[in-house]
């Protein structure tokens, strides 16, 4: 039995319990790598998380606020437990996708559509973050259900949610929905048969989201909340965004890449609820590339949308030469590789078990239905591309965590005060100079100045791996893995 074969029997749910316990590892084990996060953990920590309006009422703060004072109440100091709203945004997500199914197409089997969805480095990417991006493109996606709700049968509840959810949106300064709604309402209007009476309805709604966002700007702040309204057309930036899209979006990206073939040249399923759904996924990922900033909310929004398009495409379509446009699935390790690589300065620097580690995911990428030149459905595609993307997930999980977790700058900070210096942390004052990681501050802004009597004072100087380490024999040298910069940096510790 081929191992295709054997992926086939088994059950979808098998997959998508395995990958929801593999998220849950990486989301309480992974580091804060985002900038934008140590940020906000440090403002938590200051108790400056709201300073205007819009944050006052933001939703995503107000349960930050609610998890940081469980976690004062009950003593933790673990930072990884403001991700855990993540997991309430993602299953909300999900139920949307869900009715959205049931709406439109509500005889398409909803199971893989909804996996795929999950099984996503979008996803990934937004779970291990608290910036907001679940929850934000999860308001866009209910903006969009009661949207295709107030076409089909219009009624007060569904406006009404409709016109909350945007607010929530504009509150979440998650402007681009404003572009989306037009879109999809303009395509509504250029139906000649619709009634004058829903046609003026709608022109109406349109209308209290342009006056709603106008108003959010004026409270705000022009310079403040201009989330989208500056594009960027920076041609390496653009690269890079397309490049990260290309990423984020896989292995969905590749499948869509066949749906589009099959929906567009070969008319399979050719009708105007999947033409409309194929419009808003270009616009969408444009709006992304050319946004001035890199917001991962448009990609969650984004994939729902694919997903259904996808599976609903191809529902009964066998797969045979299409498979070709799979080879796409290698940018995943090598997206990784280059990524690894990148921490270091030369490849001399790359220790041999990266190497090893390299070899792996690719061996693991080549469970690939690319290699059958069987006719294959849909389902038997996408559960191979799923056993293989595991794989690969669950690898560089382990060899991330036990490579790189006691090189980041607190656990060497623990290690040397405690085997090298012979300090009690609790007992230390930190010296710094400028230019010092900003993760720092988050984990020890208490002992800069601390308001008791210190035992030990700890002078530390850093510097990057390109200028020579400070040689004085009454201090320390240690090589850490900057978490901001991506990099591996020099850190002198100096006892006074």
């Amino acid at each position: 039995m081929s191992i295709f074969r054997f992926l086939d029997n088994i059950p979808t749910v098998f997959f998508t319990f395995i990958w929801i316990g593999l998220l849950g590892a990486i989301t309480l084990g992974a580091p804060y790598i985002s900038i934008e996060d140590i940020k906000i953990l440090i403002t938590i920590k200051d108790n400056e998380l709201v300073s205007n309006f819009s944050e006052f009422f933001n939703p995503h703060l107000i349960f930050l606020n609610i998890a940081s004072k469980l976690t004062n109440f009950f003593g933790f100091n673990n930072y990884f437990l403001f991700r855990l709203p993540n997991f309430i945004y993602l299953g909300l997500l999900i139920f949307v996708s869900y009715k959205i199914i049931k709406l439109k197409f509500y005889d398409l089997n909803y199971l893989m559509p909804l996996t795929a969805v999950m099984l996503s480095g979008t996803i990934l990417i937004s779970m291990i973050t608290i910036d907001g991006s679940l929850i934000s493109g999860f308001v866009t996606l209910l903006i969009f259900y009661y949207l295709l709700k107030i076409f089909d049968d219009e009624n007060f509840y569904d406006v009404f949610f409709f016109i909350l959810f945007s607010l929530i949106a504009l509150i979440l300064n998650n402007f681009y929905f404003v572009i989306l709604i037009t879109f999809l309402i303009f395509i509504k209007l250029f139906n000649l048969k619709l009634e004058k009476k829903k046609r003026l309805n709608l022109i109406s709604y349109l209308s209290f989201i342009y006056i709603s966002f106008l108003v959010f700007l004026i409270i705000q702040g022009i310079n403040k909340t201009d989330y989208y309204s500056i594009l960027n057309f920076d041609p390496n930036i653009l690269l890079k965004k397309l490049s990260k899209s290309v990423i984020f979006l896989l292995p969905l990206l590749s499948l869509l890449i066949i749906s589009i073939f099959y929906n567009g040249i070969k008319r399979i399923n050719w009708n105007k609820e999947l033409i409309i759904f194929l419009f808003s996924i270009i616009l969408c990922w444009f709006m992304f590339i050319f946004s001035n900033k890199l917001n991962i909310s448009i990609l969650v929004f984004l994939l729902p949308i694919m997903s259904i398009y996808i599976f609903r495409t191809l529902e009964f379509v066998e797969l045979k030469w299409s498979k070709i446009v799979l080879v796409t699935l290698f940018f995943i390790p090598a997206g990784i590789i280059y990524f690894d690589t990148s921490l270091y300065h030369s490849t001399s620097e790359i220790p041999q078990i990266n190497y090893i580690f390299y070899l792996m995911i690719i061996l693991v990428s080549l469970i690939n239905p690319v290699f059958s030149l069987q006719e294959k459905s849909l389902t038997t595609v996408y559960k191979t591309i799923s056993f293989s993307l595991i794989l690969v997930v669950f690898f560089t999980s382990v060899f991330f965590y036990s490579q790189y977790k006691n090189k980041t700058l607190s656990p060497v900070i623990y290690d040397t005060l405690k085997n090298d210096l012979n300090c009690d942390i609790k007992k230390s004052e930190f010296i710094l100079e400028e230019n010092y990681p900003l993760d720092l501050m988050l984990f020890f802004s208490d002992k800069v100045k601390p308001d008791y009597f210190s035992d030990c004072q700890i002078e530390f100087k850093f510097s990057s791996l390109d200028t020579m380490p400070i040689e004085d024999s009454d201090s320390i040298n240690k090589t850490i893995l900057d978490m901001t910069t991506k990099s591996f940096i020099n850190i002198n510790f100096k006892k006074l």
